[in-house]
C-alpha cells in the first residue's frame, strides 16, 4: 500500500476530480474484504483485510482502513 503522503495526494486529486465524496453520508459498513478495488489506492481489499464500504447519493465506495483514515484526515475530520 502507498505511503501516507502519497495516499493524501491521491485523495486530493480524486476529490478534485469528484471520484471520491467529500462528505461521509449514507450507509456505512465494515467487514472482511472480497477483493473489491479500493477507491483510494486502487489496490484490492483482500479477504484477510477489512473493507469500509458505503453507499451515498453519488454511488458506492470501498476503502482499506488506512485509506479511509487518510481520507478522513484530508477532509478535515
Amino acid at each position: 500500500m502507498a505511503t501516507d503522503r502519497r495516499l493524501r495526494g491521491t485523495i486530493r486529486l480524486k476529490l478534485e476530480a469528484k471520484l471520491l465524496p467529500r462528505e461521509q453520508s449514507g450507509r456505512l459498513w465494515a467487514g472482511p474484504g472480497n477483493n473489491e478495488v479500493c477507491s483510494v489506492c486502487d489496490e484490492k481489499v483482500t479477504k484477510k483485510q477489512t473493507v469500509y464500504e458505503w453507499e451515498y447519493a453519488g454511488g458506492k465506495v470501498h476503502m482499506h482502513i488506512a485509506c479511509y483514515e487518510e481520507w478522513n484526515k484530508v477532509c478535515g475530520r
